[in-house]
């Protein structure tokens, strides 16, 4: 093999390559097991899967605090239209009887 095929994988393998230090004990046994039973001992899948998990987990949450905002924002702030109608967790509107 000569020395520019050889630079050019050691260069490939860095692009992918990613060290860890300082990993709780419990945190890497966990991480282990998690890779071993479910991604064959990948631990770069097992990662992925993690952080896949995180984000959607992260953007979930946001969605909620949002709701909740506004949620709050209407029981603080109702107007006419809010005390003649209810809204169901359905989205189903019911408008109030009036007199």
């Amino acid at each position: 093999m000569k020395k520019e095929e050889f630079n050019e994988l050691v260069l490939k393998d860095k692009e992918t390559r990613l060290s860890i230090s300082r990993v709780p004990k419990k945190t890497k046994k966990d991480f282990v097991e998690l890779a071993d039973n479910e991604f064959e001992g990948d631990y770069g899948m097992a990662l992925k899967s993690i952080f896949d998990n995180f984000s959607l987990w992260k953007m979930l949450f946001e969605n909620v605090d949002m709701k909740l905002d506004i949620i709050i924002d209407k029981l603080n702030n109702p107007n006419k239209e809010d005390k003649e109608r209810i809204n169901l967790l359905s989205g189903k509107i019911i408008k109030k009887e009036v007199g």
